[in-house]
């Protein structure tokens, strides 16, 4: 009925499988874990400490990808995976955006073009985030800096038909440009 070549076949694939994906899952929290430490270093003006900790998520993504991506593609589309390289993209444009650097592409690492989508409209709250905390201490021209960074990912993204998930996503990033809106006008008001 069921040849013993196809359950083989299926059993060595599956298992494969599985053990790949549940060492994906347990690498994906620690490079998920060192993106956040990263974001919130680089929220306390830690820039050092904020780019160790990207450089060892960033290693760990590379790693997965020469372990499981080159000949595992389908495992890009892994939840946990996925999730990672949001928050990993979402602390790189971070850091971009505090050192004065254009956002681009990562090189050497395959990343899911939603995890780019997810980490660009997530890095919108950090900047809002960012700049209130700037308001408090009354530094106002970086303000406006970030406002213009918001009002660009908003004017590009508006161009995609995001939907489901990404389209969520972009909802809340332009809720951040209203934010960051709000703060600039407060701060043209006291003027």
């Amino acid at each position: 009925m069921i040849s013993k070549q196809l359950l083989k076949f299926l059993r060595e694939r599956y298992e494969k499988h599985f053990r790949s994906r549940s060492i994906l899952i347990k690498e994906t929290r620690d490079i998920l874990s060192a993106s956040k430490q990263a974001i919130f270093a680089f929220h306390r003006d830690d820039m050092k400490d904020g780019q160790r900790l990207l450089k060892q998520a960033e290693d760990g993504l590379k790693s997965i990808n020469q372990r499981f991506i080159k000949e595992h593609s389908y495992l890009l589309y892994e939840g946990s995976l996925k999730a990672a390289q949001e928050e990993f993209i979402e602390a790189k444009f971070f850091s971009m955006i505090l050192t004065g650097k254009k956002l681009d592409l990562v090189k050497d690492i395959e990343i899911n073009f939603e995890s780019y989508f997810g980490g660009l409209c997530d890095l919108t709250g950090e900047i809002v985030r960012k700049s209130v905390n700037l308001a408090s201490l009354g530094e106002d021209k970086k303000i406006f800096y970030f406002k213009e960074v918001i009002d660009e990912i908003i004017n590009e993204l508006i161009k995609f038909n995001l939907i489901g998930y990404l389209r969520v996503k972009y909802d809340q990033a332009k809720n951040n440009l209203i934010r960051i809106e709000k703060i600039c006008y407060d701060i043209n008001l006291k003027k």
